[in-house]
C-alpha cells in the first residue's frame, strides 16, 4: 500500500488516504484512515482500522 495525507478533521487529526492496485485484478484498493492524535507519518503497510472504499460490481 501507499499513502498520502489528505487533511484534517474536525478534531484536528490527520486523514490518510491509502491505494493501490491489487495485484491480481489490478482494479484498485483505496481506503482512509485517521491518524493517532499529533500523528503525522503512518506507515503504509499498518492496515489496522482502514476502511476501505468499495465500486459495485456490475454482476453479467
Amino acid at each position: 500500500m501507499n499513502n498520502a495525507v489528505v487533511g484534517k478533521n474536525k478534531r484536528n487529526v490527520n486523514i490518510f488516504v491509502y491505494f493501490q492496485l491489487c495485484p491480481e485484478c489490478e482494479e484498485p484498493i483505496i481506503g482512509v484512515k485517521e491518524a493517532v492524535k499529533g500523528e503525522i507519518y503512518m506507515n503504509p503497510n499498518d492496515t489496522e482500522g482502514l476502511l476501505l472504499l468499495k465500486k459495485e460490481r456490475k454482476r453479467a
